[in-house]
Order: C-alpha cells, then sequence, then structure tokens
C-alpha cells in the first residue's frame, strides 16, 4: 500500500517536474504547466468574433466594403501638427511597436498577394493603379470548410519576456550571443549586429549563416539582427532594441563583479531575466498609465487564462 502510494505521488509530482524550469524556454512552451503550448511559438490566435469570409472557409470578403486605400487616406488627412494632449513623447508609440513586436507576429503569405485599388482622387499614387500586400500566412490544414474556418499562429511568443531582444527559438538566441561573460553581440559603436561574415557592417554579407531580417523595402543587403524580424522597420524601434542589448550586457557587467565565478550562461540567463522585467515593469507600470491606463493590481498567477493572442489584435 505504501509502494502505491508513493507511485501516484511520483506520478501526481511528475508533469510538474518536467515542466518546471529555473529559466524560460526561448519559445514559451511549459509557461503553463496544465497547457504547456499556450502562447509558444507558432500556436494558434484565439478569435474574440466570428469568421467574416466570403465562403465561410477562408475567401476574402471584399464585397461592399470599403476602399482600404480611402479609409487610410481620410484618417491621415492631417495639415497641421496635432500635439498629444497629454505631452507624451515618439517614446510612446515606439516603444508600443516594440512591445507589439515582443508579442505578435502574423507571418505574410507570398504566395497571396492582394490588389488594392488607387483612388481617382489620391495625392502620391497614380489614380487606377494598385498597392499590393500579402495575405497572413494560414495554419497548415485549416480553412478547408465552414466548420474548419482558416485560422493563423504566432511567429513569436505571446508573453512580454522580452522575446524581442532573444529571439524565440533557440537558433536565432544562440546566434545573438557572444559565448563570452554572458553577452550578446555588438558592432562597432556599440551598435547591434550586423548581417555579416563577423557582425560588422563593413564585411561581408552572411545572410545564408545570420538569422532572417526584414525588409519591406526588398533594397537592403546588410540589416541589424535582433531578437524580433521586424528590427530595421525604422530607426526608432532599432534604437529601442539598441537600448535593451547594452542593458542586457551593462547588466552582466555588473554581476560578473559579484559574482566572478559565475559562467557565461549563469550571466547570460540572470540578466536575460532582469531586462525581461524591467521590460514587463514598464509596460505594466509606466507606459500604461503614461497614456492613462491603470489595471488592476496583480492577484497571483492564474493557470486558466489563456496567454494567447487575440486574431483581431495580430
Amino acid at each position: 500500500m505504501q509502494r502505491l502510494i508513493f507511485l501516484c505521488f511520483v506520478l501526481f509530482l511528475l508533469p510538474t517536474s518536467i515542466f518546471s524550469q529555473e529559466n524560460r524556454t526561448y519559445d514559451g512552451y511549459g509557461n503553463n504547466v496544465a497547457n504547456p503550448k499556450w502562447g509558444s511559438l507558432h500556436s494558434e490566435m484565439v478569435r474574440g468574433s466570428r469568421v467574416n469570409y466570403a465562403d465561410g472557409a477562408g475567401m476574402v470578403n471584399d464585397s461592399d466594403l470599403p476602399n482600404p486605400r480611402h479609409i487610410s487616406n481620410s484618417l491621415f488627412d492631417q495639415q497641421v501638427n496635432i500635439f498629444d494632449s497629454k505631452n507624451l513623447s515618439d517614446y510612446i508609440w515606439v516603444y508600443g511597436q516594440f512591445l507589439d513586436h515582443d508579442i505578435t507576429l502574423s507571418e505574410s503569405n507570398p504566395t497571396e498577394p492582394v490588389g488594392i485599388q488607387i483612388p481617382q482622387d489620391d495625392q502620391y499614387f497614380p489614380p487606377g493603379s494598385s498597392i499590393y500586400t500579402f495575405r497572413s500566412m494560414p495554419m497548415e490544414g485549416s480553412g478547408t470548410n465552414e466548420s474548419n474556418p482558416r485560422k493563423y499562429s504566432n511567429s513569436v511568443t505571446s508573453f512580454v519576456d522580452g522575446s524581442a531582444v532573444y529571439g524565440s527559438d533557440p537558433e536565432r538566441a544562440h546566434w545573438l550571443r557572444t559565448g563570452e561573460g554572458g553577452k550578446l553581440k555588438t558592432s562597432s559603436g556599440n551598435m547591434l549586429p550586423w548581417n555579416t561574415t563577423d557582425g560588422e557592417f563593413n564585411s561581408p554579407a552572411d545572410a545564408q549563416n545570420s538569422p532572417f531580417m526584414g525588409d519591406d523595402t526588398h533594397s537592403n543587403t546588410k540589416l541589424f539582427v535582433a531578437g524580433d524580424v521586424r528590427a530595421n522597420e525604422n530607426p526608432l524601434l532599432i534604437s529601442m532594441h539598441t537600448l535593451f542589448v547594452r542593458e542586457h550586457n551593462r547588466m552582466c557587467d555588473v554581476l560578473q563583479d559579484k559574482h566572478p565565478g559565475w559562467t557565461d550562461e549563469q550571466l547570460y540567463q540572470k540578466a536575460r531575466k532582469m531586462v525581461g522585467a524591467y521590460i514587463q515593469n514598464i509596460t505594466f507600470n509606466e507606459w500604461l498609465p503614461a497614456m492613462g491606463v491603470y489595471l488592476p493590481e496583480y492577484r497571483g498567477y492564474q493557470a486558466d487564462m489563456d496567454p494567447r493572442i487575440f486574431n483581431e489584435f495580430a
């Protein structure tokens, strides 16, 4: 009887021991013990509303809907400078973009172009021409019929975990590390590393061995490499990524002085934890309140809280 009780006790603890972890996984797997895939890399996005596909399965529904370019032109028809009513700086929106890139990414499907016709009164593009974009990549096996409508997955972790700095997969995370003193790679001037043979701008490009980085202009062969593929979208976003990489490396120096016997892995993981905590603290205690958003006090971990991203938000 005692052996049976002991066996039951071991089996009860086994799932917890498997998923318990001293450090976060890069892909977010195991953050929720009962549902380890929730919020992890490539987890399904959830819906807050019903689908509205033309065929109920996945076909674009553009009938009787306003032209997207007309909506864009109407919303951004700004003739004079409009200053923020709360006197907030550009740091607010650029941190918002950085945070968005930390929790959600819906990849484009290059095989599904969508043309947006230019209205006759457009000031910037020839009337009657088209702007082409791409639909988001569907989850494999979805969109077959109305009972299995097209779905989408999140190509980064949905947790505020600093994945925009460190990456959402081990391969990118490993490339970004120097392997010494727990630090992340940088280039001359203490900037982000480039996708070159040695991370410096003047060296040959090495797209084959360096992590993929997005470039919507399709005109750059050399790009900064960061934890998120969209880091090069604008200079302010690059600066935000650079700030947190520098903070990680600064923390490694501080930790090295306090713990001279620590290994590269110990220094890296501790600094990674701290930077992730900084991002969480800034988000909930500074960024949201600056815009007048105050959340209820934290009530402790809730295992039934689904952390996956809403498709509508992404």
